[in-house]
């Protein structure tokens, strides 16, 4: 059922008054208002073909001046310059806004998340300097991991001989194990005793009665005794490399550590001051058999063959002069020697002779062999 506008009973029944000027504006009541000045015909509108239209106003409904939506809300804009703290600089934290819920009405949304440049599977901690962490316990975690090392043991690759003057024999670095066997097995040989000291890691023996001089009754003692200290050394695994005089007087013997040689024996030998005679003290018995006839053999009518209780001597002969030169019958020693299985290793300077120890200096030739 419609019914009639509440006001169209009373549109007639009141009569029609003109249009009243606004309170505060001069001017007749009549609603006619004459102009201050002439109009002016260069600032009127042109007239138009189109009826004019009037201003719209929008209209906004009253919901919407209530409530703000979030997803069409747009962050206040400032001129002035944030701070920058050294903390934020450091560690990108969020702000405060942003951790509020993104549904809350009136929320303002906060800056995005800084992004991560590590794996982004992990979720970012954020440090604390009051909880510092314990470096000892992460050490001692990668130690545990670690495969355990096997102790150092101690070993030696070179040991270092040295004759000294008439007595003394200086061997530098030797183990305790190389240092107890010498005075169980060189020791005992010597009947005159041996006096042992330390000078830092340099063990010095004086052997009494000066048995590097070669000469005196127990001469052949000392030869064996030298002997004896090549073939220990060869069953330990240390085998003579060279001889130098580098910050010594006296050459130094180098022994280097090698295979084990137990099958190996050792017989000296010496020559004269003119180089034309040898000496072999106690040689294998098949040298002292064959050596002089090899040697007559390359030098025909030229060798004299002698024996003095262990000791083969062999000479050029006297009437010969000096028709052969000593390196010459050297060369022919060395051959000989070579051809029965021996060859020369070594050579050890012994003290000098003579009265004061003013003489020349005796040189032992070491030989090395296996016995067939």
């Amino acid at each position: 059922m419609a019914y009639p506008p509440y006001y169209a009973g009373y549109q007639g029944a009141y009569p029609s008054y003109a249009q009243q000027p606004m309170m505060g504006q001069p001017g007749p009541s009549n609603g006619y208002m004459p102009p201050l000045y002439a109009p002016n015909p260069y600032g009127a509108p042109a007239a138009t073909p189109y009826p004019a239209q009037s201003m719209q106003v929008p209209f906004i409904p009253p919901a919407a001046m209530l409530e703000t939506p979030v997803n069409q809300a747009q962050p206040l804009q400032t001129t002035t310059r944030p701070k920058h703290s050294h903390r934020a600089a450091t560690t990108p934290l969020p702000l405060k806004s942003a951790l509020k819920k993104t549904g809350a009405a009136g929320a303002t949304p906060g800056p995005a998340a800084p992004i991560q440049l590590g794996d982004a599977s992990q979720p970012a901690r954020r440090s604390n300097s009051r909880n510092k962490p314990d470096h000892g316990a992460a050490a001692a975690t990668m130690l545990q991991h670690q495969p355990e090392e096997p102790p150092i043991k101690e070993e030696c690759y070179h040991m270092f001989v040295t004759f000294k003057g008439d007595s003394e024999l200086l061997l530098e670095n030797t183990l305790d194990n190389a240092r107890k066997e010498i005075e169980k097995k060189i020791f005992p040989m010597w009947p005159h005793g041996v006096e042992a000291r330390f000078s830092g890691h340099d063990w010095i023996l004086r052997f009494r009665n000066a048995p590097w001089n070669m000469s005196g009754p127990d001469v052949s003692i000392a030869w064996r005794l030298i002997g004896a200290l090549f073939t220990l050394f060869a069953e330990r695994g240390f085998q003579f490399m060279t001889s130098t005089k580098c910050t010594t007087a006296q050459p130094r013997l180098i022994f280097q550590s090698s295979f084990a040689d137990r099958a190996s024996m050792f017989f000296l030998a010496y020559l004269s001051r003119g180089g034309r005679r040898i000496s072999l003290i106690n040689p294998p018995r098949h040298i002292g058999a064959a050596f002089g006839s090899k040697l007559r053999a390359l030098l025909p009518n030229r060798i004299d063959e002698s024996e003095d209780e262990e000791v083969l001597i062999v000479e050029i002969k006297r009437e010969i002069g000096t028709a052969i030169k000593a390196s010459h019958f050297l060369m022919h020693i060395l051959r000989v020697l070579l051809d029965l299985q021996f060859h020369l290793t070594a050579t050890v300077p012994m003290a000098r002779g003579g009265p004061l120890g003013l003489g020349a200096r005796r040189e032992l030739l070491i030989f090395k062999g296996v016995l067939s």
